[in-house]
């Protein structure tokens, strides 16, 4: 609707504008015509005139002639004069220029005397009708008179009355400068406060800025955390649900262990007696090898004797050669010795033959002797790095294990010597001394190469054997490493709730850090204020307009006062100039049209250039209002999302104190209340600038009005000016600048008061933007409201679940005493403390880092009972068969035992000696004591080695139950020892069917995490 008002407004001012333009144009038209009319009268009265009197009439004659030439100047310069009126000029000049002629040469021609006297008939002709125009003009001047003194009165009359507006502007003027005055002084007050508190605003800005950032960052952290340990504890709540389940396996494994542990001490038994023949049979087999080695001392010498014989031979054939040659030399015709050579060569032929085989035949014996020692050697030496692996990694079978090394290194001695003796014995194999060989000592190496052939038979059997031992070695090896680090991840996941315990205490005490949010707050009331801070700049904006417009009101007074001291001049010029007027009323009306023109052309420009520099200023206001407006929505979004930051801070807090809620809830309030004051007095505020805007509308409007009032008037003295054709010069050109004067202010005051309509709606906007906010936070602080009641639930249906923890921990504690009590009670009853003691030093879990006690707390911890059983401890482990391992049942039975799945005690963080010795976690539980814990804390790396010890203990309780079958029949357990290991059953049935696991937190049930998301989600 107001800018509808404008432009109507704008409308009408444009065609007042157009009329008064036309109305001047229609008035200049009508004047030029009348003058080209009087001027056709005159033109021939002018002729007879001068024919009639020539002489008299010279001055007239001038000073028409300076009129012509001033109205030939005038018709040269004009470019929209009629065609009629140039030709009568030119008529004029052409006679005028006659006249002259005639005028300066008396003396001419009969011609020119007859032109005379013709124009002298004329002119006596044409008196009587000058006389009459003469009195006509005379009239005329009379009124014209008349006219000058009406319009002399009505421009009096019009100046007192600009006095009296005048007066009225003064005094409106100041009374305004007096308002605006006191406004300025106020608003400069306010601008220092506003500068002062935006300075502190700005400083405590960044310091929120910052806070912001370092809690968004521990904020994310905590987050994370979370989720990881929401991971590992479901994991771990799987790993116990499966350790249950291997639990109720592992009570009946352990009844089918008690079974195998049967069977295994009988073939243990069977084992010995095969020892105690095996230990016969080696016996014999080195009286054997005894003899053999008297058999290959005999071989040998015999053997060097037929070496000498060999030598004696071969020196033989030498000799028979030498004689053989003499004869030749001597008797080369003879027939006997020709034959006895033959038989000689034969024989050394053979001889030779002979040798050679032997020779090859001890060199083949000394190459297969050379390679089975290599092959013995790099067997040998096999073995012995199998045994020492062996001998490493086994801390079950150690003894008998060396004890059967030992057997087995002798027997490969003998073994070898055997082979070393065969081989040398069948070395002279040669068909010279087979003969000699007799049948006893074929008969013996035959017996001898059977029992190598069974010692044989019975170390691959061993072999095969230790190959078994060495693949469940290594399987137990895997599954002790698969259950170190099952035990790890244990240990990691006890401190990861360690952890968990102080990530909530601190969460606790991070809720006091909720004040950041009334810092938040904080910051946006100093957005807000900055608001407000550009509104009172543009305030003064528009102050600064209206000193514009009183400064321009000032020097309109200035040129008025200048132009009545300039019409008060000529006044006194009139009384002067009212004989010159007739005269110069042509030229006058002739310049006027021309300035008139002139005047319209610079209106038109003045008028082009003011719309022009309006259309920039809107231009201008428009894009710094739009960038107003967008800094203003950046500003929301930032508060928005600034908001949204807090309430996810909140919303990752989730626990807090109710006495730090009720004391953070105060200051919230607080700030919350001087929020809404804030918003009232802007609310205010914004209604004073709206009222003091209604006023300068109206003062606008007013001085609109007066401005309409004036250019009506001054548009009717102009008509009647312009119907008097009286005026002077000097009043039509202060006539001229005032009315341009009025235009500018017209103008500029219509600007100003489009300016000042569209500032007064984006004020509205912008106060409806800020309802709008004041409605969001109102929102944001009834959902922190609620949040915060959701965390008090959840903060008290925790606290319900720590204490039920707490109890079903010290449940546990009180059962693992008794578990571990009873199971030593046990070993202690069965006398096998020490060996327990010793086993698990040597047990490879002694590798993993352990705090070592000193010595005084082992021995208060065995109570004197561990010197007492140094030797009693069975050798068991022992395991010898034929082809198959007996041994391999009894270590199935215990890979079955120590599976992951099997028992959840086995998941110990240390060896059950040095958990049985830690007396800074448990006192002696030796003789009933109960267990005391330190600090009144309990871990759960204790309650792991409990059940770790009672673990091993019952796998020990299975092995001294197997070591008391080896016994006669007649010997049975005591019923003492029946009821701790029934007691133990009981309570290991009773921790397995524990329902603690089973309960879910009530944590997890509002927590739900998303690796996408951030925070908990909230169902509000």
């Amino acid at each position: 609707m107001e800018e509808n008002n404008k432009r109507e407004k704008i409308a009408a001012a444009k065609k007042k504008l157009k009329q008064f333009q036309n109305s001047g144009r229609a008035r200049s038209v009508s004047r030029t015509r009348e003058s080209s009319d009087r001027e056709v009268q005159r033109e021939p009265f002018e002729k007879l005139s001068r024919t009639s009197s020539p002489q008299p009439i010279l001055p007239s004659n001038t000073s028409r002639r300076q009129s012509d030439d001033i109205s030939a100047h005038r018709l040269d310069n004009d470019n929209r004069t009629t065609a009629s009126t140039e030709s009568l000029q030119q008529l004029s000049r052409q006679i005028n220029g006659l006249l002259s002629e005639a005028r300066n040469k008396p003396h001419s021609t009969s011609l020119e005397s007859a032109v005379n006297i013709n124009w002298e008939e004329a002119a006596k002709s044409g008196l009587q009708e000058l006389e009459e125009r003469n009195r006509d003009l005379a009239a005329l001047l009379e009124k014209h008179a008349q006219a000058n003194e009406q319009l002399s009165s009505q421009n009096q009359q019009l100046r007192a009355h600009s006095k009296s507006l005048q007066e009225q502007l003064e005094a409106e003027r100041n009374s305004f400068h007096e308002k605006h005055k006191k406004d300025i002084g106020s608003l400069k007050e306010q601008l220092q406060v506003h500068i002062q508190t935006i300075g502190i605003l700005v400083a405590e800005k960044t310091e929120l800025q910052s806070q912001v950032n370092q809690v968004q960052r521990i904020a994310d952290q905590r987050i994370e955390e979370i989720e990881e340990l929401s991971g590992r504890l479901k994991a771990s709540r799987q790993r116990v649900s499966d350790l249950e389940r291997t639990l109720s396996t592992s009570s009946q494994s352990s009844h089918q262990l008690e079974k195998t542990a049967a069977e295994s001490a009988k073939e243990v038994d069977r084992l010995k007696l095969e020892l105690f023949k095996s230990n016969k049979q080696s016996e014999e087999l080195k009286q054997q090898i005894s003899e053999l080695k008297q058999q290959l001392q005999t071989k040998v010498s015999e053997n060097g004797s037929l070496n000498h014989s060999v030598e004696d031979l071969q020196k033989r054939l030498e000799m028979a050669e030498l004689y053989a040659q003499q004869l030749s030399s001597e008797t080369e015709n003879s027939q006997g010795s020709v034959e006895v050579l033959n038989n000689l060569q034969k024989e050394r032929d053979s001889l030779l033959e002979r040798l050679h085989q032997h020779e090859d035949l001890t060199q083949q014996l000394k190459l297969e002797r050379d390679q089975v020692t290599e092959q013995y050697q790099r067997y040998t030496e096999q073995l012995c790095h199998q045994a020492q692996q062996l001998t490493q990694q086994i801390t079950v079978l150690t003894e008998e294990r060396e004890q059967l090394l030992n057997t087995q290194h002798q027997l490969e001695g003998t073994i070898t010597e055997l082979q070393k003796k065969l081989e040398d014995v069948s070395i002279p194999a040669a068909p010279l001394v087979t003969q000699t060989v007799p049948k006893e000592l074929t008969e013996e190496l035959d017996k001898l190469r059977s029992h190598v052939r069974e010692a044989t038979d019975a170390l691959e059997s061993q072999v095969r054997d230790n190959m078994q031992l060495s693949r469940l070695l290594e399987e137990k090896e895997d599954k002790i490493s698969s259950l170190e680090r099952s035990l790890e991840e244990l240990g990691e996941q006890a401190g990861d709730k360690a952890q968990l315990l102080e990530s909530i205490q601190s969460d606790k005490t991070a809720l006091s850090r909720a004040m950041t949010q009334n810092k938040e707050l904080k910051s946006q009331l100093a957005e807000l204020q900055q608001g407000f801070v550009k509104m009172s700049q543009d305030n003064m904006e528009l102050v600064t307009k209206l000193q514009t417009e009183q400064h321009s009101v000032n020097e309109l007074s200035a040129k008025l006062a200048q132009q009545e001291d300039e019409i008060t001049q000529l006044r006194a010029t009139l009384s002067h100039k009212e004989q010159s007027i007739s005269e110069l009323s042509q030229a006058t009306q002739a310049a006027e049209i021309e300035k008139y023109q002139q005047s319209q052309m610079s209106d038109r420009l003045r008028h082009y250039e003011a719309q022009a520099q309006l259309v920039d200023t809107l231009q201008n206001e428009l894009t710094s209002a739009q960038d107003m407006m967008e800094a203003l929505t950046t500003q929301n979004s930032e508060l928005r999302t600034m908001l949204i930051k807090a309430t996810e801070v909140k919303s990752v807090s989730n626990l807090k104190q109710e006495n730090g809620e009720e004391s953070a809830a105060n200051p919230r309030d607080e700030i919350i209340q001087s929020l809404q004051d804030t918003i009232r007095q802007l609310e205010n505020e914004r209604a004073q600038l709206y009222d003091s805007l209604k006023e300068q509308r109206a003062l606008s409007d007013n001085l609109g009005i007066k401005i309409a009032d004036l250019n009506e008037e001054l548009i009717k003295t102009r008509t009647d000016n312009l119907d008097s054709d009286k005026i002077s010069r000097g009043e039509y050109n202060e006539l001229k600048n005032a009315m341009e004067m009025i235009q500018q202010k017209y103008m500029h005051v219509m600007k100003d008061k489009a300016d000042l309509s569209d500032k007064a709606d984006q004020l509205e906007h912008l106060v409806l933007q800020l309802q709008g906010e004041t409605d969001t936070i109102g929102e944001y602080i009834s959902l922190y409201h609620h949040q915060r009641a959701l965390l008090q639930q959840r903060e008290s249906q925790k606290n319900d679940y720590i204490s039920q923890l707490a109890r079903d921990r010290e449940q546990l504690q009180d059962k693992l005493g008794e578990l571990q009590a009873l199971v030593m009670q046990l070993l202690g009853e069965r006398n096998m403390l020490h060996s327990y003691n010793q086993e698990t030093k040597l047990s490879p879990q002694k590798q993993q880092p352990q705090h070592q006690q000193p010595q005084k707390h082992q021995q208060a911890m065995s109570n004197g009972t561990l010197n007492s059983y140094n030797n009693d401890w069975p050798d068991y482990t022992s395991s010898e068969s034929d082809t198959e391992s007996e041994v391999e049942p009894i270590v199935g039975g215990q890979q079955r035992a120590s599976t992951p799945d099997s028992e959840p005690s086995q998941l110990s963080l240390g060896s059950p000696e040095e958990s049985a010795l830690h007396p800074a976690h448990r006192s002696n539980v030796y003789n009933g004591h109960t267990r005391e814990e330190t600090d009144g804390g309990y871990s759960p790396d204790d309650e792991d080695n409990d059940m770790h010890q009672g673990q091993h203990l019952h796998h020990h309780h299975h092995h001294s139950h197997h070591h008391h079958q080896h016994t006669p029949p007649s010997f049975r357990l005591p019923p003492e020892e029946d009821k701790t290991a029934h007691k133990i059953l009981t309570l290991l049935t009773e921790l397995g069917h524990s329902h603690m696991v089973e309960q879910i937190p009530l944590i997890d049930r509002n927590f739900l995490p998303c690796k996408f998301c951030k925070g908990a989600v909230q169902i509000v």
